[in-house]
């Protein structure tokens, strides 16, 4: 061998060496591989978490307004029965009354047949408020069941939320361990890759890397508080029904005052627990379209390697 030959072997020994201690050089393809497995599809599962986040909002928002509607109705039955209570009182003391102290009431037959006729107007007055009551409490049972639906519903969707999001939180962690563990790889493409190949993986890493699984750990969290909530109105809004159903009645006593007071106070409740599921349910939909927007770039960068 020459010595110019061996000055050759020794000046690419050193290229030979680092050739091998870098590995085969550009591993553009194993690392969009692992990108590819591990960080798309989470959009698709954001998407459909998102439309039932939705629908739960709505069906709880629907639930708040029926619970508000019984409350309403039964403030304005509870209003018409005193009125109706009232008025019977008052006709309860003319039927009592002796025909001797009636017609010492009366004086004359011209005095009679006002006071017949006011009475006669008054037990139309009686039976007209008697029927809007009773109208009115059909109102406040049905609204009160078509709660207790809606928070059926409520209950359902939000577990199912909560099961999904930590699905979700899996598939995000995955993605940024996944990013994790190609750190060196992917460094080391600015060196055995393309530039090209090299800026194609930074987008990746950048835009993927601001996924967030705190955002649906809260998903998770607060998906479970609306579970519990929506279960608190099922169990108000079930007596609640019950309990109107009971005191629909054209009574004035004790009990079935009770019951409409109660069912007052249970239609009261169920509007609280409507209303802070429809509150929650809105700020789960926040969280998840924050994950949303940061995903759809994540894929979109991943669909150019």
């Amino acid at each position: 061998m020459s010595d110019m030959n061996v000055v050759k072997v020794f000046l690419f020994l050193p290229l030979f060496f680092a050739k091998v201690a870098l590995g085969d050089g550009c591993e553009y393809a194993y690392v969009v591989n692992e990108l590819r497995q591990n960080c798309t599809g989470i959009n698709q599962e954001l998407q459909k978490i998102k439309t039932k986040e939705t629908v739960n909002t709505v069906v709880t928002g629907v639930g708040t307004v029926a619970a508000g509607g019984a409350l309403y109705a039964g403030i304005k039955k509870k209003d018409i029965d005193k009125k109706a209570e009232e008025l019977a009182k008052k006709m309860d003391d003319i039927e009592n009354m002796s025909d001797k102290d009636f017609m010492v009431l009366l004086k004359d037959m011209a005095r009679y047949e006002e006071l017949k006729e006011q009475y006669d107007s008054m037990c139309q007055i009686k039976r007209d408020y008697e029927a809007s009551a009773k109208k009115l409490g059909n109102i406040r049972t049905g609204l009160l069941a078509g709660n207790t639906v809606t928070a059926v519903a409520g209950t359902i969707v939000s577990s199912s939320s909560k099961k999904n999001s930590d699905s979700i939180q899996d598939m995000i962690q995955k993605c940024l361990d996944t990013i994790k563990n190609n750190e060196q790889k992917i460094g080391q493409a600015r060196i055995d890759c393309d530039h090209g190949q090299y800026e194609k993986l930074r987008k990746v890493v950048s835009e993927c890397g601001m996924l967030s699984t705190e955002n649906m750990e809260k998903v998770s969290k607060i998906s479970t508080a609306s579970a519990a909530v929506s279960g608190v109105n099922i169990g108000t809004g079930f007596a609640g029904t019950i309990t109107s159903a009971l005191g629909n009645k054209n009574q004035y006593d004790q009990k079935t005052k009770n019951l409409n007071t109660a069912a007052n106070v249970m239609a009261g409740a169920s509007t609280a627990a409507s209303g802070v599921a429809t509150v929650l349910n809105a700020v789960t939909l926040k969280s998840i379209n924050n994950n949303i927007s940061i995903s759809e770039s994540c894929e979109g960068a991943i669909n150019k390697l």
